[in-house]
């Protein structure tokens, strides 16, 4: 296998979740494949230089085939298709060739994974079909992990019959597994989760910031009305742990918009106990054993029970974020699941004292899918 890899993902927003597959896949190819030019094709390529520089020594980024898609004329999923599909092929304009050449000359071309390439943006249907036109062009070995494919969108069976030549695909969730006829995988995040663990216990910083109770919660993807009930719920909550005695903290996974519901619930957390993004990037999330959480992110979900917490994952979207966390739950964190749809209080957080196990086992399992994508030379 050659020594030009091109990998395309959702990063550089920058989200916590995204950035972390990103930049776990990056960590492992600095041991498997340091050698290597390595490209990610990403939306905000000048962000995610900043955020991954240094740990893969190849690193580039670009954002060709994100570019495409995004100013593709008609952005319906099999418009984009289309027009993707058609400037890979045929060269694009003068504006695209540099940034094609890259992609022209890769040896393989890796769709890292996350819930990105699905009904919820159908333009984003366009990576693959730019992914498949480079495989015919150059013969580059096409593959995909840890996708979360739900909703399907418009052009499903195409995407279906597309996938079906990549020399290998894994998903994270059953769903998807059904869909493509496949066994069900496991999140890219597995991959990094023990340099992600072990960040988080041996930062003084993050054990100050890790208090007993800890929310998480986001502001995009649902509805002002949804926003609202949920925020009553949550001061409930923090009101009910504060007469307890807990310190309570607010993790911040999209800069910005997650901090939303902590300026809602109106100085109830202290601003010193709010860990905005920087610093959960700079030292890792602010988990350990034994507290409770409270998040309506997939991964904040996934990293605090592997680090034996206990939790409430929120379901802010039915049809994707409901099948994003039962795949977690499915493989055992004992986390309660709590719909925003339900009026009911949210539930006390629950947890499995055997995840712990799991988690590390989960992710000597991914590090071997991971090594056969690209073997040790």
């Amino acid at each position: 296998m050659g020594n030009n890899l091109y990998l395309i993902a959702s990063g550089g927003n920058p989200n916590y979740g995204d950035e972390l597959i990103v930049a776990s896949w990056l960590r492992f190819l600095a041991r498997v494949r340091p050698d290597a030019s390595v490209w990610l094709d990403c939306p905000q390529p000048g962000t995610a230089t900043a955020l991954f520089a240094g740990i893969h020594p190849g690193f580039h980024a670009t954002n060709t085939l994100w570019r495409s898609c995004a100013e593709a004329p008609d952005q319906s999923a099999q418009a984009v298709w289309d027009h993707v599909g058609n400037l890979v092929a045929h060269g694009g304009t003068p504006m695209y060739d540099v940034g094609l050449l890259a992609l022209g000359q890769a040896d393989s071309i890796h769709l890292l994974g996350g819930g990105y390439v699905n009904g919820v943006w159908p333009d984003h249907v366009g990576l693959v079909s730019g992914m498949a036109a480079a495989g015919k062009l150059n013969g580059a070995r096409l593959v995909a992990s840890g996708l979360g494919l739900m909703p399907l969108p418009e052009n499903a069976e195409q995407l279906q019959k597309t996938f079906a030549d990549f020399s290998a695909v894994s998903v994270r969730d059953d769903p998807s597994a059904d869909f493509l006829g496949l066994e069900t995988g496991l999140d890219d995040v597995f991959l990094g989760l023990p340099h992600e663990l072990s960040r988080s216990k041996n930062s003084q910083a993050v054990v100050s910031r890790a208090k007993d109770v800890m929310l998480c919660i986001q502001s995009d993807m649902t509805d002002e009305d949804t926003f609202d009930r949920l925020r009553e719920k949550l001061r409930a909550v923090v009101e009910q742990s504060l007469a307890q005695g807990l310190t309570v903290g607010y993790v911040e996974a999209i800069p910005g918009s997650d901090r939303r519901m902590f300026d809602a619930l109106e100085g109830l957390i202290p601003e010193e106990n709010f860990v905005p993004f920087t610093q959960v990037w700079s030292d890792g999330l602010p988990v350990r054993r034994g507290q409770l959480w409270y998040t309506s992110r997939y991964h904040p979900h996934m990293v605090a029970a592997s680090a034996g917490a206990k939790g409430v994952a929120i379901g802010i979207l039915d049809d994707y974020y409901d099948i994003k966390h039962r795949s977690l739950l499915d493989l055992g964190t004992g986390w309660t699941y709590a719909s925003t749809k339900d009026d009911a209080a949210l539930p006390e957080p629950t947890g499995s004292p055997d995840f712990e196990a799991t988690a590390l086992r989960l992710a000597s399992l991914k590090r071997a899918e991971a090594l056969s994508l690209y073997p040790v030379k």
